[in-house]
């Protein structure tokens, strides 16, 4: 019968040492091919509006957080893949084996590390993330594009002035263009309320609102108040936003924690608004950071051999640009069906997760069975 050893502490260092090399490695080359493909998306932006400068600085600065942490996934699967093509070429695996070392031994302490930088990927993405991208968004379009801003993200409703008052909205898609919840607040010259009108929905046709379900409450000279329900077609009730107005005001789930999007899925809910997408958004939340430890008992899976190989990092780089864009296509095809209703959003989000680690686990068993 084989004798087993257990892997040493100077061993499990060793391991983790040889990860993170090529980890903090291609995490930073990761982020920079990343800053400067947002660079050139927005150059014409930048030419047009005088941008370069500290203000560009700051921006990319950042936009540096949120790139991070959607980068970890990708860079602990070429670190696992590196760094165990490196152990192959030298021999070094065979060595673990046969001194007595199991290939779970050699894969537990890097699945350790892997869930160590999957919640670092989590607290991140609900720390300085949402804060930096809020941050961002405002210098992007306030300081580099001049937009003005008319109104307020607050309270998770949006409130902008327009030329007859004042307008809130409970809830507003960009995808279709659409605000829920709407509510004109109209003042007269001496800025008193003159009238109040509740829109159930406005729909944005192209040119103007098509709008749902108006009611209308006029202020009478004595304080009272007369209701009415009219039709928009030939009152004019006008809104006075445009979609690009409201564009300044979303924000974008990056932009939200785990904690202010609850609040907000349950307000929306409370109102009767469907939240939509913003179910997928949670659930992403907590999926994407786990896709580090997935990426990294993947990496070992494709990797670890008894026997040492001749892989050169070229390859186990390309293999690892390969496997995580096929991880981004799965999941952009299942958020978009669960953001369209198709699939349930948390099998929207897992579901990647869980192709992945049952491809990951069964090419472990493969190898050990070889």
């Amino acid at each position: 019968m084989k004798r087993r050893f257990r892997i040493s502490g100077t061993t499990v260092w060793f391991l983790i040492a040889r990860f993170c090399e090529p980890f903090f490695l291609t995490l930073a080359g990761f982020a920079g091919i990343y800053l400067l493909a947002d660079f050139f998306d927005r150059f014409d932006d930048l030419m047009r509006h005088h941008g370069f400068g500290w203000l560009a600085v700051e921006y990319f600065a950042l936009k540096l957080p949120l790139i991070t942490a959607q980068m970890m996934p990708v860079a602990c699967l070429a670190a696992g893949l590196m760094s165990f093509s490196m152990l192959n070429r030298t021999g070094e695996v065979l060595a673990f084996q046969a001194l007595g070392v199991s290939r779970w031994a050699m894969v537990a302490p890097l699945l350790v590390l892997g869930l160590v930088i999957s919640m670092a990927d989590f607290g991140l993405s609900e720390t300085i993330v949402p804060q930096a991208s809020r941050r961002a968004h405002y210098v992007y379009m306030v300081r580099i594009k001049k937009w003005h801003l008319v109104g307020v993200f607050a309270n998770r409703k949006l409130w902008i002035r327009t030329l007859r008052g004042f307008l809130s909205a409970d809830h507003y898609d960009a995808s279709s263009k659409v605000l829920e919840g709407v509510t004109l607040y109209h003042i007269d010259s001496s800025f008193k309320l003159k009238d109040v009108q509740i829109v159930k929905r406005a729909l944005w046709t192209g040119h103007d609102w098509r709008l749902e379900d108006v009611t209308e409450m006029r202020v009478k000279p004595d304080g009272g108040a007369a209701y009415s329900t009219i039709n928009e077609q030939s009152a004019g009730v006008a809104i006075g936003v445009r979609p690009s107005d409201l564009g300044l005001l979303r924000r974008d789930p990056e932009e939200f924690s785990l904690s202010e999007i609850n609040r907000y899925i349950h307000d929306l809910r409370r109102k009767g608004i469907d939240p939509g997408g913003y179910l997928v958004d949670r659930d992403l939340k907590f999926a994407l950071p786990m896709a580090c430890v997935i990426m990294v008992a993947l990496a070992l899976a494709l990797s670890l051999d008894p026997a040492p190989r001749n892989v050169s990092l070229g390859r186990s780089f390309v293999l690892g640009i390969g496997i995580g864009f096929s991880y981004w296509l799965v999941l952009g095809f299942t958020a978009s069906f669960a953001r369209g209703g198709i699939i349930a959003p948390w099998l929207g989000a897992w579901t990647p997760n869980l192709i992945f680690a049952v491809i990951a686990f069964a090419l472990f068993l493969f190898g050990e069975e070889r």
